[in-house]
Formats: C-alpha cells, structure tokens, sequence
C-alpha cells in the first residue's frame, strides 16, 4: 500500500461512483478467492537493511514505497519470468512491467496499475503512485486504471505490519508483500552488533510458473538494489 495514502481524503462511496465502486471491489474479491482456491501459492521471505534508503529519501522527497517499487522494477528485469502470467496452461513472458500497488481506503482495497514502469524516472514513478493513490481515496479509479498489471506489490509497513503473506492476482506469477521498518540488532561488516532499520518482504508466488529459487534469485535482486539505493538513484530511473 502506498505511503500516500494516509494524506489523501478518503471516499464517500455514494451515488453513481459509489456502486461503480462496490462493483470493483467484488470483482477483485471474486479474483481472491479464486486465487487462493486453485492457485498453488508458495511463500518466501528475506530480511532487507534500509539504512541508505532512511538516509536518502527526505532528501530527495521520495518515500520508502517509491524505493521499493522502483527496485522492484529492476528485479523484474533482471527476471522477467518473474513478470509472466499463467495463461491457457502455461507461463507467458509479459512485454512491459506494470506495478499493481495495494491501497486501503474507507471504501475497501484497491489495485491502481502504474503502467510502463521500465519506463519511468524514480521521480515519475513516485508522482504516478502517489496521484493513483489520491484517485483512489477520491473514488475517482477507472477501469483502465485498475487493469493491466503484471506484478502486484502490498506494502503495510505504514500500519505496522512486521511481516505478512499476500495472495497472488490471476494471472500474475506472484506478489510482494512488504512489512514495517523497524530497528534491529544485526551483526555489521566488523562482526560487531549494532542497530539496523530492517524490513521483511515476502514474495507469494504461483508454483506453476516459479520454483524456490526463482524467488529466491529475484528477492537477492531486490535487496541488492534496495540495500545500495545509489543505483536507483543514480541510474535512468531517477532522471528526469
């Protein structure tokens, strides 16, 4: 879920908009329970250190969601597999990366697709998260603005969440779940202990299209460019 979400105002859910509304949301809660009953969901989960990312993004006015929706981007990248969908029996590799983003309003839990991530500068991406997440609270979502995904990430860390499992959305090969930052004590590169902002992120994924280590080849990704975040910013994905 996206960390704008607490500043945006929240939806009335009436009129036209409003049963417009409730018809999505049952259409995505259809999709659940479809998901978890035939979908073979496998589940794994690593710990990331977020101390450059904490250091970086008041800074540069990006929030940790943005970071981590970026870095997502470059993992998908170097494991498009990751990115594919299960269709007619089989796992098809997905020409452009769409980014689902979880987002809980009043009026229930929403999936805005950021569209062509590859794409984007981390400064446009965290625009277009944070633009679809007011659409969102505003109950201002269109159907183009809900389809189209091709890898979902959940992020509850604004709500404390420690660490939790997502459900994979049909036909998408898998999710990313991601948890609080919270203090930790860890051992650092002096074998020394020492406290460190960690967060834990699960990816969920359909056993049909990935294997363990495909999960986890694409979470050592993850927490590569999540861990050194100069790569983010230094590369095209913060360019203007």
């Amino acid at each position: 879920m996206s960390e704008k979400i607490k500043n945006a105002s929240p939806s009335t859910g009436k009129g036209a908009s409003g049963k417009k509304l409730v018809r999505i949301r049952r259409l995505i809660e259809r999709k659940m329970v479809d998901s978890w009953q035939n979908v073979p969901h496998f589940f794994v989960t690593i710990a990331v250190d977020m101390t450059d990312i904490i250091r970086f993004r008041k800074d540069l006015g990006i929030t940790i969601n943005d970071f981590v929706l970026a870095a997502t981007s470059e993992a998908l990248k170097e494991h498009p597999w990751v990115n594919s969908h299960w269709v007619d029996g089989e796992a098809v590799d997905q020409p452009q990366i769409n980014l689902a983003m979880a987002v809980a309003t009043e009026g229930g839990l929403y999936y805005p697709v950021i569209k062509h991530v590859e794409r984007l500068s981390l400064k446009q991406l965290a625009k277009s998260a944070a633009d679809l997440a007011e659409k969102a609270h505003l109950g201002q979502l269109t159907d183009d603005d809900q389809e189209g995904g091709t890898f979902t990430v959940s992020n509850m860390g604004m709500l404390g969440v420690e660490s939790f499992s997502a459900i994979v959305t049909p036909p998408q090969a898998a999710v990313l779940a991601v948890g609080t930052v919270k203090g930790e004590v860890v051992v650092d590169e002096h074998e020394e202990l020492v406290v460190a902002p960690m967060v834990r992120v699960t990816l969920s994924a359909d056993h049909r299209i990935l294997d363990g280590a495909d999960a986890a080849e694409f979470l050592d990704s993850l927490r590569s460019y999540l861990e050194a975040p100069v790569t983010l910013i230094a590369g095209t994905c913060f360019d203007e």
